[in-house]
Order: C-alpha cells, then sequence, then structure tokens
C-alpha cells in the first residue's frame, strides 16, 4: 500500500474519530509523518485544548485499571504510516468527521520556498530564494593603521607547540598558501598563525592545568574541517522568522567589530564542545591583528574577545569577557524590524493579514520572506495557511505547494455490488 491509498489512512481515521471528546464533530490531526516518526497538532471542532483536557481524565482512569491509554490506538496507527515512508516526512492533514463521507486526507508536498517550524507546518515562504537578512551580508575589512600586539610572538608559539606536541607534523607551505588564498582579497596570516601550523597542522595542544592558564585546544587543521565555515553568516542563519531580529552584539572596548560572523576570523582551535578559537584578521578600532576571539557555539551572532595574541593565550593568562555576560548577549530587534519603514524585507502576519495586503496589491516589492505568525497556541489553519503561501510565491512565479487528497471510497449499495459497479 501507497499514502495514496485510503486503505492505507482508514485505520488512523477510524482511530481518530474513536479518540475525539463526546460532542465534537470534526477532528483533524495536522502534522508530519516519516523516518519512524510523528508530530503533529490534534484539533477537535477548530478547538485544541478539548481533546487534551480529555486525555487527562481518560489516562487518570487508564493508570487506575491498567488499560490501554487514550492514545493507544492513535499511536499504533501512526507508527504503521511512519514506517511507510522510512526515508522522509510527509506533511497531512487528515480529517475524521461526524459521518464517514466526510472523511479526507491530504497529502501536502512544499516546495524549497516555503520553510515548516516546530509545531507550523508553514513557517515563511522565502520570496527571494537563497536570501539573507541585511544584517547577515554585513562584512568587516581590516582598520589600516592596526598592529599586531606587543605579546605576539611566534617564536614562543612554536615553541608551546614543540614542547607540548613533539610528534606534531606541520602545515606545508603549499597548505598554508592555500588557506591564506581563501581569504578576502588582501588578507594575510599573521606570523603567530604561520608558526603554530608550521608546527603542527593538526591534533590535540594540552597545557598544564594550572589556574589562570589556557588549558589548549584541538588544533583545527586548514583544510577539510566544517569548523572553517560553521560561524560563517550563512551557517548561522536559520530561519527568517527566527533570525531577522538578530543582531551581534558590540564590544565595549571596541576591540572586535560587531557582525554575524566572517570569514577574517580564523579559526585555528576548538575545546571539542562546539567553540571555536579565531585569530581576528580584521580587529576593532581598539583591537590587534591576530588578537584571539571565542566563536561560542550557543551564541547566534558575534564573537567574543579572549586574548591580544595567540601567544598570550598559550603562555598567558586567559582573557575574560570585558562584560559580565557579553559572551552569552544576542541583540535581538523588535519582532517586526522595519514594518513602518519603507522597503521591509519581512513580515510576519497572519494568513487574514496576508489576504488583506494581497487583495489591496500592498505586498511590499522589497520583501524577500514573509512569515505566517508561529503562534503555537494558537496556529493558523492548514488550509488558510496552503492558500496563503501560494498567493504569496504566484507574486513571485515561485513552484506552488501542492496538495494531494484522498478521499473515503463510496460505499456501494446491495445492487452496486451484486452488479460490480
Amino acid at each position: 500500500m501507497s499514502l495514496t491509498d485510503w486503505q492505507t489512512w482508514e485505520p488512523f481515521v477510524d482511530a481518530l474519530r474513536r479518540s475525539a471528546p463526546p460532542g465534537a464533530d470534526v477532528s483533524e490531526f495536522v502534522g508530519t509523518i516519516g523516518r519512524g516518526a510523528w508530530q503533529g497538532t490534534y484539533l477537535d471542532d477548530g478547538d485544541a485544548d478539548l481533546r487534551r483536557d480529555h486525555y487527562r481524565k481518560l489516562a487518570r482512569e487508564a493508570a487506575r485499571t491498567g488499560e490501554r491509554g487514550p492514545k493507544a490506538d492513535l499511536d499504533d496507527a501512526l507508527r504503521a504510516l511512519a514506517e511507510l515512508t522510512p526515508d522522509a516526512e510527509q506533511l497531512v492533514r487528515v480529517v475524521a468527521a461526524g459521518r464517514p463521507d466526510g472523511d479526507a486526507v491530504e497529502l501536502v508536498a512544499l516546495p524549497s520556498a516555503v520553510v515548516s517550524g516546530p509545531g507550523t507546518p508553514i513557517l515563511e515562504v522565502v520570496l527571494e530564494p537563497g536570501a539573507l537578512p541585511a544584517q547577515y551580508l554585513a562584512t568587516i575589512v581590516p582598520p589600516s593603521d592596526t598592529a599586531v600586539a606587543p605579546s605576539a610572538d611566534p617564536d614562543a608559539v612554536a615553541r608551546v607547540i614543540t614542547e607540548r606536541m613533539p610528534d606534531a607534523v606541520g602545515a606545508t607551505p603549499d597548505e598554508m598558501a592555500a588557506a591564506e588564498a581563501n581569504l578576502p582579497a588582501g588578507s594575510h596570516l599573521p606570523d603567530e598563525v604561520r608558526a603554530l601550523y608550521a608546527s603542527a597542522g593538526s591534533g590535540n595542544l594540552k597545557l598544564a592545568p594550572e589556574e589562570d592558564r589556557f588549558g589548549g585546544f584541538e588544533i583545527v587543521p586548514l583544510s577539510g574541517s566544517f569548523l572553517r565555515e560553521a560561524f560563517l553568516p550563512a551557517a548561522r542563519f536559520s530561519t527568517w522568522t527566527a533570525d531577522v531580529g538578530t543582531f551581534a552584539p558590540e564590544d565595549p572596548s571596541g576591540r572586535v567589530q560587531s557582525v554575524i560572523g566572517s570569514p577574517l576570523w580564523f579559526p585555528v582551535g576548538t575545546d571539542g564542545a562546539g567553540n571555536v578559537y579565531a585569530a581576528d584578521l580584521a580587529p576593532g578600532a581598539n583591537g590587534h591583528v591576530g588578537q584571539i576571539l571565542l566563536l561560542d557555539h550557543e551564541m547566534r551572532a558575534g564573537a567574543v574577545y579572549r586574548a591580544e595574541s595567540l601567544a598570550a593565550l598559550l603562555v598567558g593568562r586567559t582573557a575574560s569577557p570585558a562584560e559580565p555576560g557579553l559572551d552569552k548577549l544576542d541583540q535581538r530587534g523588535p519582532e517586526q524590524p522595519g514594518v513602518d519603514e519603507p522597503g521591509p524585507e519581512f513580515l510576519n502576519l497572519d494568513p487574514a493579514g496576508w489576504a488583506e495586503r494581497l487583495d489591496a496589491g500592498t505586498v511590499p516589492e522589497t520583501l524577500k520572506a514573509a512569515g505566517l505568525v508561529p503562534d503555537p497556541a494558537r496556529p493558523p489553519a492548514l488550509t488558510e495557511s496552503v492558500s496563503t503561501a501560494n498567493r504569496l510565491l504566484d507574486l513571485r512565479d515561485l513552484e506552488p505547494i501542492e496538495v494531494t487528497r484522498v478521499n473515503r471510497p463510496e460505499r456501494k449499495g446491495l445492487l452496486d455490488r451484486l452488479f460490480d459497479r
């Protein structure tokens, strides 16, 4: 059986009807099924609370008597459905009506321009494929008069590596030249970074665990490591809905330039927990070329100052953030930045709000993405979201959402069955 056969869905539709709260006329399940799992929202006559309250009572009774819980039949049917799509997730809307002839299943296929979210089948429509918010496109360049720190010492860096990693093999000049060629035009690897990689192209640099001293890091290879791109703006971006109001923190001391991320933050080491130490090739006005920054995987944007040079990090005291909590700061703008300004990139409205703008022809031409108000407590109906998303997609001649409807077959009467018609 396939997902387009009614027999595939019938056990779940029937279980959905049986499990409805007393008095409910139409029950729905909207969610995803596949890869051995499922998640979604149940609505009974459009209400998400009726079933939860009903289930609490039935669950208490099942716990007292030892019988199957109120979701057992539903989960059995969903498990069988999930096993039919082991390699993909299928977005569905399943309707169990008061009368079986009103039952239906809608299989929804989202094009690449439509993004789903947790508990929200249609989170947003990306009207300009691949587009990022303006702050994710900002770049930095080194100030013309910035020099290395007085503590910068390539020989000290090489000495630490040799002492702690006597069997290490250094990167070749060609490998360093290739890494430098990948940097933005006019940028160069600091001498300390060259000394590090000439001494060890990879490996675990372990330092003495002394108080107030840096403990070391795993050297990030010059090529082949995902960490070289993990903190670039595009890699830090998730969705317009989540990130349109995300901005990099400001360094109060002016040592670090404020951007989401940059290829001029050159990874040299990782702590093994997803965080990266990077040499800063484009410091702020009060910083130094080659100063060490921490790229924290829990931060959505920016970097934190750690030491004025690689030598200072390896042989001196570890630096602390300039302000308490700065390393966890995530500056966020208003929920809808630029809504009241000309030329917004993103708006977040409910389907009715979008329909009003679409009817009036007032959807801004500058819009790069459109959100559909991901409110878990009051999610828009899937039918409304699909209709609205398709109208938005049509504005830019983008591929629409496709919906395949599977209905319960009509029951044949006695004469029809006798004559097989």
